[in-house]
């Protein structure tokens, strides 16, 4: 939809469009001009070669690329049609514009082009006038509005019109040929019948036609409407039980035709590529708020949607009745359409909307991930798009599992998926919980070896290798979250943050609880011992709080956040959150360098002037301890959730890691300086630090080899919490140094030409007078940040320490 403003509209400039219409126009004369040469080179040629196979072909031929070039001059001259009729349309809106603001500029109106707003002037509201004045203005600025809707309405109708007009990447201007799609058509259906047996030529015609032409609007939309979304799901599962898949190395099964599954992995990919192109919506909105949509005339309608929910919330049969090997009785139609939802590039209106109905039935049978094995053939596998070489790869029975790979490269998708349904109850969050999140991230079972297919070869397998299962598709959820949380940030992505952070806490099993369980019920763990999230997704809750690294420390205080535009969250939830997301390496040391890079930023605003021109040194200071304050409980309620894990793993730790503690926080000078440095040039005002600030510096640290965040090394309490406050201080301290603030350096610190030489440039000797320094002229300055940081750091852990225990002994939850 446009986002077209009155400004824009002000600005428009319609010799641009006229110019791009006059090349529009240029195309077409020579597309007409080449399409006259065709027709003389081959009207003569049913003559010249009258009779064979051959001239049959040569004159279809011919005949195609006519239709070819006159439907790419129609849409040559179309596309220069429509480029001049916006530039017409859009310069007549401009001028009903100016008009409008000449008329109420003449009348003694203020009026604010970019907020939109009409200011009459105090004189009007004198003498009794305050009604008149009211209406007037407020008809000047309806009339400005209705203005900017018809330019939005005429912007998207143009967009629309080019949608249908300019050419695929495929074929060009023109669509698949009519006999191509005839004759996919023709092979889709004899398929979709199990009891059909395909020659090896037509399956290969098939995948042909498919990848030739299964990006182009005509063709998927003609073949996927004539099957219907029953057939789609038909033709699908029909197409999976063409090869079985036994256990072990499919290279080994003289019963194994790697040339069929890869037929069969083609054509999969290839429905679910037809599947994209035909429901990308290219149609037109209408209405005063765009409310009303019509579909493209190439763009399959809801209905067909809301009938494909239909089919896949029922069952079918898939598979030969004559053959009992590759027959399947009461599959659920979702579990069909799962392999064609791994394509990442599905409009997200379509996979919020599917998507989310495939999670609404599962939590509507109550039966948790088992619903799909209901139903299950033996060596039979639903979904060859992902391989089939490794036994661990899902067979396709869970549809979820496909749905979290798509919604994993789709973040529109998951947010509007996750936040489209709200629960309403007396103990959640003011607007209300998310159900299907809640669901996902705390209730459902992800267990791997549950999609696999049937069969005792199979069940013999999982008893020897059931460890080697790990669901990928966990993993893919988290990426999921942190697309929809950070892809575009505002009010629905924070609520996701909300949501993710209230649901993990409030959950029976975070509180110590058996699954489903009450208060009451007897414990069945505490915090050290409980996975408040699941480890495979802790990497992507990890950068989704580095990316939310300013909410993070507004929310991690006892006070509430003191902007509108960060997320409100309990603070015992978020530091049971953060101490949780400590026990995994990785995560802690995303979280921590995201939290120095912040705070570097924030003492820079603060040192630099920026933030209060007019503060003194002292001042400063005394800001200075309220970021210290934030950082130390950030840093200190991640380092309480790696003592946690160390003191849960400390007997393998020897056997799992071999590499130092100074290798495990080698990264603290680099980043000390990287951050400082990194701040100062990057943040040009106080308005710039915002949300995705951290991530953004780390990135740029991390390609030029200065943070290892990759580095994994053994947990040891005493020298992890060490190096957590050295850290602490020591961005404090070079925050101080780089300012230029600090009075009475001594001479030594100063270069040749008069700046200061960097810390890393220091001999033996600097080193010395920096720390004299610090205790004796700079004591009242750099000593007492640095005390204050190391308090704000241990008051931070233990503070992590008592909300944590004071939750799982029954406190706030």
């Amino acid at each position: 939809m446009s986002e077209m403003t009155l400004t824009a509209l002000l600005t428009f400039d319609a010799g641009p469009w006229h110019a791009a219409a006059d090349r529009w126009r240029q195309l077409a004369r020579g597309i007409d001009k080449s399409t006259d040469q065709l027709i003389r080179g081959t009207r003569d040629l049913a003559h010249a070669w009258p009779d064979g196979a051959g001239s049959v072909a040569a004159a279809e031929e011919a005949t195609t690329l006519r239709a070819a070039m006159d439907n790419s001059y129609s849409r040559a001259n179309r596309a220069r049609e429509v480029m001049d009729q916006h530039a017409y349309s859009m310069t007549a809106l401009r001028q009903q514009a100016e008009n409008i603001l000449a008329t109420a500029r003449t009348a003694g109106y203020t009026v604010d082009t970019v907020t939109m707003t009409i200011t009459a002037p105090a004189s009007a509201y004198l003498g009794g006038d305050v009604d008149r004045t009211g209406r007037e203005t407020g008809v000047l600025l309806n009339d400005l509005r209705s203005v900017v809707e018809y330019a939005r309405a005429q912007d998207d109708e143009t967009a629309a019109s080019m949608n249908e007009t300019v050419p695929s990447g495929r074929t060009g201007f023109a669509p698949a040929p009519p006999h191509a799609i005839a004759r996919a058509e023709e092979l889709a259906r004899k398929l979709r019948d199990p009891t059909y047996q395909p020659t090896a030529a037509e399956l290969d015609e098939l995948r042909d036609l498919v990848r030739l032409h299964g990006r182009d609007k005509v063709f998927a939309y003609t073949i996927l409407h004539a099957l219907g979304p029953e057939g789609l799901l038909e033709l699908n599962g029909t197409l999976a039980t063409y090869q079985l898949d036994h256990p072990g190395k499919d290279a080994d099964d003289i019963l194994f035709s790697r040339n069929t599954a890869d037929m069969v992995r083609d054509l999969q990919n290839g429905l679910g590529v037809m599947l994209d192109t035909a429901t990308e919506p290219s149609g037109t909105r209408g209405g005063p708020r765009g409310e009303d949509y019509v579909p493209g005339r190439y763009e399959l309608p809801s209905q067909w949607v809301t009938d494909l929910m239909a089919a896949g919330r029922g069952r079918m049969d898939i598979g030969d009745p004559a053959s009992p090997a590759r027959y399947v009785e009461d599959v659920y139609g979702y579990q069909l359409l799962g392999p064609l939802l791994h394509n990442g590039g599905l409009d997200p209106g379509f996979l919020s909307t599917v998507g989310g109905d495939i999670v609404d039935f599962e939590m509507e049978q109550g039966r948790n991930s088992d619903l799909w094995r209901a139903a299950g053939g033996d060596n039979v596998r639903l979904d060859w798009t992902q391989g089939h070489d490794d036994n661990t790869t899902p067979a396709g029975y869970d549809p979820v599992n496909a749905l979290m790979d798509g919604l994993s490269r789709n973040g529109d998708a998951t947010r509007d998926l996750l936040t489209g349904v709200t629960r309403h109850s007396s103990d959640g969050p003011e607007g209300g919980r998310l159900p299907r999140l809640d669901y996902l991230l705390t209730d459902r079972d992800w267990n791997a070896t549950t999609d696999l297919p049937g069969g005792p070869g199979w069940t013999a397998e999982v008893m020897r290798n059931g460890e080697d299962y790990q669901n990928g598709a966990l993993h893919d959820f988290g990426v999921a979250l942190e697309r929809a949380t950070t892809d575009t940030p505002g009010p629905e992505a924070r609520r996701l943050v909300e949501a993710i952070i209230f649901e993990t806490n409030v959950d029976e099993q975070a509180m110590g609880y058996s699954d489903g369980g009450t208060p009451g019920d007897g414990r069945t763990g505490e915090f050290t011992d409980i996975d408040l999230i699941k480890p495979e997704m802790r990497d992507s809750m990890a950068t989704i709080m580095s990316d939310y690294i300013v909410d993070v420390n507004q929310n991690i205080a006892a006070g509430q956040p003191t902007t509108s535009e960060s997320f409100r969250v309990d603070q015992t939830h978020l530091t049971r959150f953060l101490a949780d997301l400590g026990k995994d390496q990785g995560a802690h040391q995303t979280i921590a360098s995201a939290e120095a890079v912040y705070a570097a930023g924030m003492y820079d605003q603060i040192l630099s002037g920026r933030q209060n021109p007019d503060a003194d040194l002292r001042a400063n200071l005394d800001a200075m301890r309220v970021v210290s304050h934030n950082y130390g409980s950030v840093l200190g309620t991640i380092d309480f959730g790696a003592s946690l894990e160390h003191h849960a793993t400390s007997e393998e730790l020897d056997e799992k890691h071999n590499t130092s503690v100074e290798d495990r926080y080698r990264v603290i000078g680099p980043l000390v300086e990287g951050t400082v440095g990194a701040a100062a040039s990057r943040i040009p005002g106080a308005g710039d630090l915002v949300n995705g600030f951290a991530g953004n510096v780390l990135s740029d640290l991390e390609e030029s080899a200065q943070i290892d965040n990759q580095g994994r090394a053994t947990y040891e309490v005493g020298a992890m919490l060490g190096a957590s406050r050295t850290a602490a201080v020591d961005i404090t301290e070079m925050s101080l140094y780089h300012s230029g603030r600090l009075e009475n350096l001594p001479v030594t610190l100063f270069g040749p030409d008069g700046n200061l030489t960097p810390p890393d440039k220091w001999d033996e000797d600097q080193r010395l007078d920096w720390q004299e320094y610090k205790g004796g002229r700079g004591l009242d300055t750099v000593g007492k940040a640095a005390t204050d940081t190391a308090e704000s750091y241990q008051s931070g852990y233990d503070q992590a320490r008592d909300l944590t225990l004071k939750a799982t002994n029954g406190g706030t939850k």
